[in-house]
């Protein structure tokens, strides 16, 4: 069931890169093929929502529970889930928000909310000796974040899409979504694979405290986006010095396993070594966001809210997730797996590099938008050729799993 499962969500991964490259390419262009805010939501909806989600509890499953739970009413789950997915994907694109995607987006949570619960039964019942508070907080984070979504309708409705509730309403959901679901997610696979649970407990506990206050906290950073009140500002910083200490507590018990030699494909250490780097990244640039000014700059330019939101989805969140899937053998280890892991690897860095670039020579007051465009859409178009590569490898080894035809590398 693993293979057909991250198949599946490694195939929503390539119609991401899809969207996202087709998203810049209108751009580039100035094509009227579709429009751009069709292609947006369809891109961000597929990502979170698709890839994202099946992608972390697929992780869960497999690696944390081991297959301990009803493999048929999972695989049911899972295909319905991918199913809605693209159809809401699909109606994205057609109609940008409107009947059917709303429909289509109101299937995919209800049926996100049926396999978190079922997961969460499962994980208490038949994982006790597997108990990793990050994992549990991550679902109860995914859960919290959707309120925001919910709350989006009635306030159009009653209030407009121009009011300061609509837009806290829309950070509300990605704040808890990046900086809760995804991050706690990774962090908990990290402690999950190389913590010391003899030593590691009590670190873990004030870690995990200190994580949730902290998010909390810098919820407070998109507040400050329609009330720059001097409070607002102080409980942000306070929310990311709370973070440094609590991803010192949570990972520090890892640092010597993770070091520790590995005995399989060396570029599957890349793969898990950049993903944590990435998060040790995302934690320091967030870090810039603590003097009022530097947060206000935060939101001011577009370039740094994307890279930064790659920066955990693609970056601190796929790679980590994808190094440990990786390391215990969940996703095929064939030479096409690894030309497209490092491949999109290395085109994940060269985009963050001209996004962030961009950003700061437009601070400085000297970015060119359109030699920005040009490199950026360039820049874009391996990714579908490498996370295709990703998918290949990993249905064809799927595929001739019986025979024995698609050779590991190792």
């Amino acid at each position: 069931m693993e293979r057909k499962w991250m198949s599946g969500a490694l195939i929503l991964f390539f119609l991401v890169s899809i969207l996202g490259l087709l998203m810049r390419y209108v751009v580039f262009a100035a094509s009227p093929f579709l429009p751009f805010n069709h292609i947006l939501h369809a891109h961000s909806h597929t990502a979170l929502l698709g890839f994202g989600f099946l992608f972390l509890l697929g992780a869960f499953l497999f690696v944390v529970i081991e297959g301990r739970f009803n493999v048929r009413y999972f695989a049911r789950l899972a295909g319905a889930y991918f199913i809605a997915t693209l159809g809401m994907g699909i109606s994205f694109l057609y109609q940008s928000y409107g009947a059917i995607s709303i429909t289509f987006s109101t299937i995919v949570m209800i049926l996100a909310y049926v396999m978190v619960f079922a997961f969460l039964k499962t994980y208490r019942k038949h994982a006790s000796d597997r108990q990793n508070p990050l994992i549990r907080w991550s679902l109860y984070w995914f859960i919290i974040s959707s309120l925001g979504i919910w709350v989006l309708g009635p306030t159009a409705a009653i209030l407009s899409k121009s009011h300061h509730l609509y837009f806290l309403s829309i950070q509300f959901f990605l704040h808890f979504q990046f900086n809760g679901f995804f991050t706690f997610a990774a962090l908990g696979l990290i402690l999950f694979a190389f913590g010391d649970y003899d030593t590691a407990g009590t670190a873990s506990k004030s870690g995990l405290l200190l994580l949730n206050i902290s998010l909390l906290l810098t919820y407070f950073l998109s507040v400050t986006f329609v009330h720059k009140d001097g409070l607002f500002f102080a409980f942000n910083s306070a929310g990311v010095a709370l973070q440094f200490v609590a991803y010192i507590l949570l990972l520090k018990p890892t640092i010597k396993s993770i070091r520790s030699p590995y005995s399989g494909p060396v570029w599957v250490k890349w793969i898990l070594y950049a993903g944590i780097i990435f998060i040790i990244t995302k934690v320091l640039v967030q870090g810039i966001v603590m003097i009022p000014s530097m947060a206000v700059l935060s939101y001011s330019i577009r370039e740094f809210i994307i890279g930064y939101i790659h920066l955990i989805l693609l970056g601190a969140t796929t790679f980590t997730v994808a190094g440990i899937l990786l390391k215990y053998n969940l996703i095929p280890r064939s030479k096409w797996t690894a030309i497209g892991w490092v491949g999109t690897l290395i085109t994940f860095v060269i985009t963050e590099i001209i996004i962030f670039g961009h950003g700061i020579a437009t601070w400085q007051g000297v970015g060119n938008a359109l030699s920005f465009i040009k490199m950026i859409f360039y820049a874009t178009v391996p990714f579908p050729v490498f996370i295709g590569c990703i998918v290949y490898g990993s249905v064809a080894h799927y595929i001739s799993q019986q025979g024995g035809n698609e050779k590991v590398i190792s």
